[in-house]
């Protein structure tokens, strides 16, 4: 079963109110390290307790080999990456990943419940005020009213990290 149906068009760009979402790619590069680099600590567990990216030791040939393979999946249909830019382009914001429920579980209840997996983080330097708010709220509504999801999991934001990890072992009762 693919992760979204043939007919469904990912969009390349997306506008909101304050922000732009646009493919990340290769053309990315150096914005996306200055971002990752200035904020390990705010990036380092968006994507699990446990998870230990960006590496302290980062270079930037990996974050080139890190936005080409984004790019890849997204050309790929497999999962989608966004780099988050102010309106004026002159800002590199954070990423927004957008990711099939991935396990080798078979009854997974996470894979019973959600479509997909949604990640972002925002750079120390520019998450001022709410702005990791406002982008959760407008991705939420944009995934629920324009992408073919039932329903899409943000965990460690709407979900605890300790709750989304336990459903993995949850048993599905039919």
């Amino acid at each position: 079963m693919p992760f979204i149906p043939d007919d469904f068009a990912a969009p390349s760009v997306q506008h909101f109110d304050q922000f732009v979402l646009e493919v990340l790619s290769p053309k990315f590069t150096d914005q996306d390290f200055a971002a990752v680099v200035a904020s390990p600590n705010d990036i380092r567990y968006v994507f699990g307790p446990n998870n230990a990216w960006p590496s302290p030791q980062m270079t930037l040939t990996e974050n080139l080999a890190d936005v080409t393979r984004h790019e890849k999946e997204f050309v790929d249909r497999k999962a989608f990456a966004y780099a988050i830019r102010s309106l004026d382009g002159e800002r590199y914001l954070g990423c927004v990943y957008i990711k099939p429920i991935k396990s080798r579980i078979e009854n997974d209840l996470r894979k019973s419940l959600y479509d997909a997996q949604v990640f972002f983080w925002v750079s120390s330097i520019e998450n001022t005020g709410n702005l990791d708010q406002l982008i959760l709220v407008n991705i939420q509504d944009w995934l629920q009213k324009a992408w073919p999801f039932k329903a899409t999991a943000f965990p460690g934001r709407t979900i605890n990290w300790q709750e989304w990890e336990q459903m993995e072992h949850a048993v599905i009762i039919e």
